[in-house]
């Protein structure tokens, strides 16, 4: 049986040393799940042509330092994209930007986060759809430490779409749309070391959202303190893949 082939679509990029020390979304995204039985591909968003995608097996859209609360000039693109994903049924999963982007597109809304930036270790709580749905398969708690990172937010889901995951700084954690697009607000693709980049990048920006919502946002050291490695991190990543070869084999 033949390898199937996932598509990561760069919906952009992460800081440039930061790309020098552990590598781009994608890389992170490949390096996490390092012996999967599955064949990568990688293209820029602005590479992307949707009536292509049909040869691939399952698609992972990135995250990305945009903001959906300002003119996204990929969107009619993304449009026709999500289109074909949703008439082939190729199984999809969105990353933070992704994430938004995909609900955004299906017909729910994206905010800034009136309670501020989410950095750092996260616990989510998983929704009854969730605690069952195979994207969660063998994490065997309700509630999930995760790495965030993400200013704005999924303020509303589509009709048609399920939560997953929730918490109280970020309602829509993960969600599925139909059986086949998962979406993550969360980052599975991020280690310690990304993680501890990221907090000290938005050092400032953390320090004055602190001062500004102490009860929302602790102070950066604090969240640095409470940066660790988390166990089973790529655990999403290997279910994605394993629902992908499932269907593979199912198909044949």
């Amino acid at each position: 049986m033949s390898k199937p082939t996932i598509l990561i679509i760069k919906m952009g990029s992460t800081y440039r040393e930061l790309i020098s020390k552990r590598g781009d979304f994608d890389r992170l995204i490949i390096n996490s799940v390092p012996d999967s039985p599955v064949k990568w591909k990688t293209l820029k968003i602005d590479y992307i042509v949707p009536e292509s995608i049909e040869k691939y097996q399952g698609i992972i859209l990135t995250g990305a330092h945009n903001t959906l609360t300002e003119p996204y000039p990929y969107i009619k693109g993304v449009e026709r994209l999500i289109d074909y994903i949703l008439d082939l049924k190729i199984y999809t999963l969105g990353i933070c930007f992704g994430h938004q982007l995909i609900n955004l597109i299906l017909g729910g809304q994206i905010n800034r986060n009136p309670l501020g930036p989410e950095l750092g270790v996260s616990t989510i709580q998983l929704t009854l759809p969730g605690i069952v749905d195979p994207i969660f398969k063998g994490l065997n708690h309700s509630k999930l430490q995760v790495y965030s990172s993400h200013y704005d937010i999924v303020s509303s889901i589509p009709e048609g779409a399920e939560c997953l995951a929730w918490n109280e700084q970020t309602e829509f954690q993960a969600t599925r749309y139909n059986s086949f697009i998962y979406t993550t607000q969360f980052h599975p693709e991020y280690n310690k070391h990304v993680m501890a980049y990221y907090i000290n990048k938005n050092y400032d920006i953390l320090k004055r959202e602190h001062f500004q919502n102490p009860l929302n946002i602790p102070k950066p050291d604090e969240i640095l303190k409470r940066n660790k490695q988390i166990r089973n991190r790529a655990k999403i990543l290997e279910n994605f893949i394993s629902i992908i070869l499932q269907s593979n084999v199912g198909s044949r």
